[in-house]
C-alpha cells in the first residue's frame, strides 16, 4: 500500500510539473541562484537575500502592469520616467507635511493618468504605443528634472517618518515583500479568474473576434495603460520609503529590467499570453542577475549591455516560437 501511494504521490507531481507553464523560468531561476552561489559565497549571505528581495519587490510591481500592457499586444516605454516622477511628487508632498494617504493617493493618481494619457492617444488617435510612450518618457523625465531643481531631495520633517516605515522590516522580512505579494496576488487573480482577465487574453490574443463578440478593446487597453501607470508609481513610492530620498534620475532605465522580466517570464511580445507568476520569476531573475553582476565585480555599463542582450535573446525566442505556432 505505501508504494502505491508512493507512485501516486509521484505520479500526481509529475502531472502537475508537465502542467507547469514556468517551469522553464523556474529552473534557469534556481540554476542561476547554485551557480552564484558556487562563484560567489556573498551571495547566499542573508543580508544579501533580503538586498535581492527588496530589488526584486521593486521590478515585480512595476511589472504587474507591463504585463498586462503587453498582453494587449502594446509596451509602454514611460514606467521610468513615471516611477521617477511619481517619488518625486511624493517627496515633495511629504516635505509640505500633506497626510500620508493623500500623498500615496495622489502619487498613485498621477501614474494612472499618464497612462490614461499613453492608452487614449494610442487607441483614438492610433499612434503606435511605441512612440506614445517614448514621448512621454522624455516629457516625465523633464518633469522629474523640473521638479528635483537639479537636487536630490533628502530632506524631510518628522512627520513623514510613519511613511517611511513603509520601507522598513517586520523581524528581518522588508515590508515592501508582503506589499508585493498582496498585489501579485491580486493581479494574478485578476487575469486569470475575472471577465476582465479574459478580455485582456481575448483584445491580445485576436482584437477582431474580441470586438465581434462585443468587447469593448480600445477600452480594455486603456484600463492596462492605467494599471501599469499605478504600479510604477507604487514602486518608486516604495522606493522612495526604502531610500528615504529620490534622486532626479530615480527610474532611468528601469523600463529594460521591467520589460526583461516579463519576457523572460515568458508574456509573448505579440500579445495574447502570459502569466502574472511567469513575471515574478522573471523579475527574480533579474534581480539575482543584476545582484550577481555587482558581486562578481561586473561595471553598469556591462550590467546593462548584459539586459539589453537578455531582451533581445528573448524577443527573438518569442518570434520564433511565435511563427512555429502559426
Amino acid at each position: 500500500m505505501t508504494k502505491v501511494s508512493g507512485n501516486t504521490e509521484l505520479s500526481g507531481f509529475r502531472l502537475f510539473w508537465s502542467r507547469f507553464n514556468e517551469r522553464g523560468v523556474l529552473l534557469v531561476l534556481i540554476g542561476l541562484c547554485i551557480i552564484l552561489s558556487i562563484v560567489t559565497p556573498n551571495f547566499r549571505q542573508v543580508t544579501n537575500v533580503i538586498n535581492i528581495t527588496r530589488q526584486i519587490a521593486e521590478i515585480s510591481i512595476a511589472a504587474i502592469g507591463m504585463t498586462y500592457v503587453i498582453i494587449v499586444a502594446e509596451i509602454d516605454l514611460s514606467i521610468g520616467s513615471v516611477y521617477g516622477l511619481c517619488a518625486m511628487i511624493a517627496g515633495k508632498m511629504l516635505g509640505r507635511n500633506i497626510s500620508i494617504p493623500l500623498v500615496i493617493i495622489m502619487a498613485i493618481a498621477v501614474g494612472a493618468a499618464i497612462g490614461l494619457f499613453n492608452g487614449a492617444i494610442t487607441t483614438k488617435l492610433k499612434v503606435p504605443a511605441f512612440i506614445v510612450t517614448l514621448s512621454v518618457l522624455a516629457l516625465a523625465r523633464g518633469a522629474v528634472m523640473f521638479l528635483a531643481e537639479g537636487y536630490s531631495l533628502s530632506v524631510f520633517p518628522t512627520s513623514a517618518n510613519p511613511f517611511f516605515a513603509i520601507g522598513g522590516n517586520i523581524g528581518r522580512i522588508p515590508i515592501q515583500i508582503f506589499i508585493m505579494f498582496v498585489l501579485l496576488t491580486i493581479a494574478g487573480i485578476i487575469l486569470a479568474k475575472t471577465t476582465f482577465g479574459f478580455k485582456i487574453y481575448a483584445t491580445g490574443g485576436n482584437k477582431v473576434a474580441a470586438q465581434l463578440t462585443g468587447i469593448n478593446t480600445d477600452r480594455i487597453k486603456i484600463y492596462c495603460f492605467m494599471i501599469c501607470g499605478a504600479t510604477a508609481a507604487i514602486s518608486g513610492i516604495i522606493s522612495l520609503a526604502y531610500l528615504q530620498s529620490v534622486h532626479p534620475s530615480a527610474g532611468t532605465g528601469r523600463e529594460m529590467d521591467v520589460i526583461a522580466a516579463v519576457i523572460v517570464g515568458g508574456t509573448y511580445l505579440y500579445g495574447g499570453r502570459g502569466t502574472i507568476l511567469g513575471t515574478f520569476i522573471g523579475a527574480a531573475i533579474i534581480g539575482v542577475v543584476r545582484n550577481g553582476m555587482v558581486l562578481i565585480g561586473i561595471p553598469a555599463y556591462g550590467q546593462e549591455a548584459f539586459i539589453g542582450f537578455v531582451i533581445l535573446i528573448a524577443v527573438i525566442l518569442d518570434t520564433l516560437l511565435r511563427r512555429e505556432k502559426q
